[in-house]
C-alpha cells in the first residue's frame, strides 16, 4: 500500500483514509456494508492516533503498521470481489442472496456475512457483528500467518496486545457514534435479536484477537494447519446460525415472528455527512 519511507503512523492513517472512502461509497448507495466499514474506520483512526502520539509505546511500530495494512488488504480484497460480482448481477444488491451465490474468489466467511446482511429483516448490529467476526476470526489469523511466514518472526506478541488495548479502549465511543449514524439507538430490540454483542466490548475485542493469535500458531503448525483452516472458516457461519437460527425451537419461532413485526430502525446519514 505504501513505500518503506512512509512513517508507521502515516501508513495507518492512509489505511483509515481508504476505509473512509468505503464508508462514503456505501453510504451513498445505502449498502449495508457501511456500518462495519465505519466501525473499522474508527478503530483504525484510533490506532493511527496512538502511533502518532507514541501512546502506548510500541516496540516495533513498522510491524504494527504492516499488520494494519496486511489486514486491511484482506478486507478490501473481499469487498472488491463482492463489488465485482454485484456489478455483473442482474438486480445488483436488491435481492437476498445465499453464500453459494457468490464466487469462490470471495472468502467463505465474507460470503456468509454478505448473504446474512442481504436478509430483509437484518439488523444493523448484526451487520457489524457478523463482519467483525469474519475479519477477526478469519482475516486476522491469516494476515498474521502471512507475515510470520515471510519473515519467520513471531516475536511481536507484546505489540499485538498493545494494539488490542488501543482498539478495545475506544469501542464504547465507537458504539455511540455508530448508533448516531446508522440506527436510532442500539437498544434492547437489537440485543434481543443478536442476544450478544460481546465482540463490540472492550473485553470481547481482546478475547477475539487473542484467539486469532492462537489460530495463527495453529495455521503455522503443519500438523494443525488443515483443522485450523476448517475451524476459522466455519466460525462466522456458526455465529450467524446461532443468532439467526437458535437451537431452541420456541426461541427460533419467536424471533422469526418478531423480526417481521419490529422494524430495524436503520437510517442513513444525510448526503454530504462527513465520515470523520
Amino acid at each position: 500500500m505504501t513505500t518503506d519511507f512512509t512513517l508507521p503512523a502515516e501508513k495507518v492513517t492512509l489505511v483509515a483514509g481508504l476505509l473512509a472512502d468505503r464508508v462514503a461509497q456505501y453510504d451513498a448507495t445505502r449498502d449495508r456494508r457501511a456500518a462495519f466499514a465505519y466501525t473499522y474506520y474508527r478503530l483504525t483512526s484510533t490506532l493511527a492516533a496512538g502511533l502518532e502520539a507514541g501512546t502506548p509505546v510500541f516496540g516495533d511500530p513498522p510491524w504494527v503498521a504492516e499488520l494494519c495494512e496486511t489486514l486491511a488488504s484482506a478486507y478490501f480484497g473481499a469487498m472488491d470481489g463482492i463489488d465485482e460480482w454485484l456489478a455483473g448481477r442482474p438486480g445488483g444488491a436488491a435481492e437476498e442472496v445465499r453464500p453459494g451465490d457468490l464466487p469462490d474468489s470471495v472468502p467463505g466467511p465474507w460470503r456468509d456475512v454478505f448473504a446474512a446482511s442481504s436478509f430483509r429483516h437484518s439488523y444493523v448490529l448484526e451487520d457489524v457483528l457478523f463482519s467483525m467476526m469474519a475479519h477477526i476470526s478469519y482475516d486476522l489469523p491469516e494476515a498474521l500467518r502471512r507475515m510470520a511466514a515471510s519473515t519467520g518472526d513471531r516475536s511481536h506478541i507484546a505489540d499485538f496486545h498493545r494494539m488490542n488495548e488501543v482498539l478495545a479502549s475506544c469501542i464504547d465511543g465507537v458504539q455511540d457514534d455508530l448508533s448516531s449514524r446508522y440506527v436510532r439507538g442500539l437498544g434492547s430490540w437489537d440485543r434481543l435479536f443478536t442476544r450478544s454483542d460481546e465482540l463490540l466490548t472492550n473485553y470481547g475485542i481482546r478475547v477475539a484477537r487473542g484467539l486469532a493469535w492462537f489460530n495463527c500458531d495453529r495455521l503455522l503448525d503443519p500438523d494443525a494447519t488443515e483443522e485450523a483452516s476448517r475451524s476459522i472458516g466455519r466460525s462466522t457461519a456458526a455465529l450467524i446460525s446461532e443468532i439467526r437460527s437458535p437451537g431452541d425451537r420456541k426461541l427460533r419461532a419467536a424471533l422469526w415472528i418478531l423480526r417481521r413485526l419490529i422494524p430495524d430502525r436503520r437510517h442513513w446519514p444525510a448526503a454530504g455527512t462527513p465520515v470523520a
